[in-house]
């Protein structure tokens, strides 16, 4: 059948549809391909009301997140623990969001973007407020463990979820604008920490044992639990849905969002034509087919089991057959697509070593500096307690200064991202965030430490952003999600080892991190050279 190429007119703000020889559609028939519908779809309030959503959503795991940091002096106090002890809690976390970023990235590619989202985040909130009641440490550790899952799911999926909604030409744009959302968490985190936290009676009767870090900690996961309610009212992905051959599922949240964006202009197609990549006959859902003997066996024995034994050995073993496909398609069977996969993840693994590294020990840099009245590594110091103590209130503006720095470079990335794309960007931001590390060497007081901070929370900024809006276009839709999550997990072993390399030699002589951050930084650089430049491409 020979299809016919019309030119369609959405409203008359909206120009004429961009269609190419693979872009079909039907004229008197009423159908389309993805394409043309999501074009004609256009952007507009709805793509504005999804930003408000998954930002409060991204934005709630870092309030969930940041809320340890300031609660860990407290902590220290009512349940009486030790400094090593009181380290576990920021590990746990890393590790609970490493396992969930790569668990909930893979399910999200089998189970759909919007379920996990909402299951992700409502763990987050759960098992965060039910551990400002644990009893001991043992307790604590383990639910912020399970929060840390929740937390560490969210994140890549929702970012996927985005993603997959927006034109390309407006993709850049949209994700940096999603990614200003954590620096807002931030800054709301460190808000209730100031209001909160300090002691205060009246606080203090309402908390659960007199503890007022307690209450804190509960509301704090107010906003993920919010935001997963929210989320039953959003649709999946209407690419994911086209990907699995969800034609009409798929045109139906496309006529959501042009009720949006076009309101009283009615989608002008009933039915979606599949293109010449047809997801019927993807790789992904030929793997699920069970083309192979042993998975028919498999599938066999599992029918032959009663209902929920049965049930629940499918979904293991359908979701370790996803993890073994989503990886091979992950690390490829072609040269390109593993010399992709493994640039990603050193230079995902650079970012997260370094800029983990440095943030996390800068409070210790400042009170070098006081002490020594200079450069941070001009001597051998180990500092005492009272050396690195700071008054709640200045953790709490120095935590508002690094959020305001955050905010030139938001900026920057929006207005700049579509326009020059994220592969430049984060080329520049690695080297840029190298050469302000070193600079720590220079300092000589507090003052000149938060301005070389704001500087690299700015150009670090930038990087994160770039990463952001690469990695979705670096991964088709049928690995999108697990892609992102095995990054995320990836950056989340580097965080940890940051933290240990600065723990390592701080004591000894702090140039030798510095040194080690600003290396890897320039590596990620190097590396980032060889990225395929994806500005403005289709999500495949």
């Amino acid at each position: 059948m020979e299809y016919l190429v019309v030119p369609v007119q959405a409203n008359n703000d909206t120009p004429l549809i961009d269609v190419d020889e693979n872009d079909r559609l039907v004229g008197n028939n009423r159908k389309a391909t993805y394409k043309v519908a999501a074009a004609q779809a256009g952007f507009g309030r709805w793509h504005y009301l999804l930003l408000l959503q998954c930002g409060w959503a991204n934005a709630s795991d870092a309030i969930e997140i940041m809320c340890i940091s300031f609660t860990i002096s407290s902590v220290h106090a009512s349940l009486k623990l030790s400094n090593s002890s009181l380290t576990w809690l920021t590990i746990v976390l890393f590790l609970g969001m490493m396992i969930g970023g790569y668990l909930w990235g893979t399910l999200a590619d089998s189970w759909g973007r919007r379920r996990v989202v909402i299951f992700s985040l409502a763990l987050n909130g759960i098992f965060g407020a039910f551990s400002a009641i644990a009893p001991n440490y043992g307790v604590l550790l383990t639910l912020r463990f399970i929060s840390g899952v929740g937390a560490g799911g969210s994140l890549p999926v929702c970012f996927s979820y985005f993603s997959e909604f927006q034109p390309r030409d407006k993709r850049g744009m949209m994700i940096s604008a999603l990614a200003t959302s954590w620096m807002v968490g931030n800054v709301i985190a460190a808000g209730l920490a100031w209001g909160l936290l300090p002691y205060s009676a009246s606080i203090s009767a309402f908390s659960p044992n007199g503890d007022q870090w307690r209450l804190f900690i509960i509301i704090c996961a107010i906003p993920s639990l919010t935001s997963s309610v929210f989320f039953f009212f959003m649709p999946e992905s209407p690419l994911y849905l086209y990907r699995r051959g969800d034609f009409q599922k798929s045109l139906a949240v496309l006529k959501i969002v042009n009720k949006f964006n076009n309101p009283g202009t009615p989608l002008q197609f009933d039915t979606i034509v599949p293109d010449e990549d047809c997801p019927t006959t993807s790789r992904i859902n030929r793997s699920r087919s069970g083309s192979t003997s042993s998975w028919f066996v498999t599938h066999t024995k599992l029918c032959r089991l009663s209902s929920c034994p049965r049930r629940c050995l499918y979904l293991l073993v359908s979701g370790l057959h996803a993890m073994k496909v989503q990886l091979a398609i992950f690390f490829g069977s072609d040269r390109n697509t593993r010399k992709k996969s493994i640039l990603m993840m050193s230079i995902y693994f650079a970012t997260a070593f370094s800029g983990y590294g440095i943030t996390m020990w800068l409070p210790t840099l400042m009170a070098r500096t006081e002490q020594n009245a200079g450069s941070p590594c001009s001597g051998h110091i180990v500092l005492n307690k009272s050396s690195t103590s700071v008054n709640d209130s200045e953790m709490y503006i120095d935590v508002f200064i690094g959020a305001t720095a955050q905010l030139p470079a938001n900026i920057a990335s929006i207005l700049v991202m579509d326009r020059v794309g994220g592969k430049v960007i984060l080329v520049f931001s690695m080297f840029m965030s190298g050469v302000s590390v070193l600079l720590f060497w220079l300092v000589h007081n507090k003052l000149q430490v938060i301005i070389m901070s704001a500087i690299f929370n700015g150009v670090s900024t930038l990087a994160w952003n770039a990463l952001d809006v690469l990695t979705p276009e670096m991964y088709e839709t049928a690995v999108r999600a697990s892609s992102t999550g095995i990054l995320t997990a990836l950056s989340r072993i580097a965080s940890i080892l940051g933290n240990l390399t600065f723990g390592l030699f701080m004591d000894y002589n702090c140039s030798i991190p510095i040194l080690i951050c600003a290396v890897v930084f320039v590596l990620g650089g190097v590396l980032s050279l060889f990225l395929p430049q994806t500005r403005n491409i289709e999500l495949d």
